[in-house]
């Protein structure tokens, strides 16, 4: 009775096994980046090659984002993407200007917030390329030596990028992830933006 047991234990397991394995076998490469994430991201931001008066603002920026992929064939997903970031170091500062103005003038990057729609391809059920395009918005804020003075100026802008993912585990992944970014105005500043970032994830 004992051995009869133990044989349909291990037949049980045996069958749950090639069960999942044949569930998993079944996935598309794109099913494999299919669903919700959340990562955190860091890298290189350099904020217009004219950022303020002939000096850039090039410093390193940390944030994350969260997004939703579907898989809409074998190989591709379509997803949306929402993020925010800082440039936590870094900053521009120029001036006196004599004889009229004696102050000198710190610039540093704010926040930087986008939402994206993004389109994969899944090279393997293990690398995922992809492109991106969608909105996002910046701001700046400058600091004047007399009195503390500050101010803070934010612009809107197309954002457009590349990127590939790699899978670590069945959930956890790592990426790195190019950014252009075209802004409207900001005073004396160049309206673009180029990011160069790698981060780690979790798909849920």
């Amino acid at each position: 009775m004992r051995n009869t047991m133990l044989l349909i234990a291990a037949a049980t397991c045996l069958v749950g096994a090639n069960t999942a394995f044949a569930q998993e076998a079944e996935k598309t490469p794109a099913q494999s980046f299919a669903g919700p994430r959340a990562e955190v991201t860091v890298g290189l931001d350099q904020s217009g090659d004219d950022a303020f008066l002939g000096k850039e603002l090039t410093g390193m920026r940390a944030g994350g984002a969260v997004g939703f992929d579907v898989a809409v064939a074998k190989r591709v997903t379509l997803g949306v993407e929402a993020g925010i970031g800082w440039m936590v170091a870094g900053h521009a500062k120029v001036g006196p200007f004599p004889p009229n103005d004696p102050n000198t003038y710190n610039l540093s990057a704010g926040r930087d917030i986008d939402v994206s729609g993004r389109l994969g391809y899944a090279l393997s059920p293990k690398t995922l390329i992809y492109g991106k395009v969608g909105w996002a918005s910046q701001s700046y804020n400058t600091e004047i030596s007399s009195g503390g003075q500050s101010s803070s100026k934010k612009s809107d802008g197309l954002r457009l990028g590349a990127g590939l993912e790699q899978k670590l585990t069945s959930n956890v992944y790592a990426k790195a992830e190019y950014r252009y970014t075209s802004y409207s105005d900001v005073g004396n500043l160049k309206n673009d933006r180029h990011q160069l970032l790698t981060g780690i994830g979790v798909r849920f």
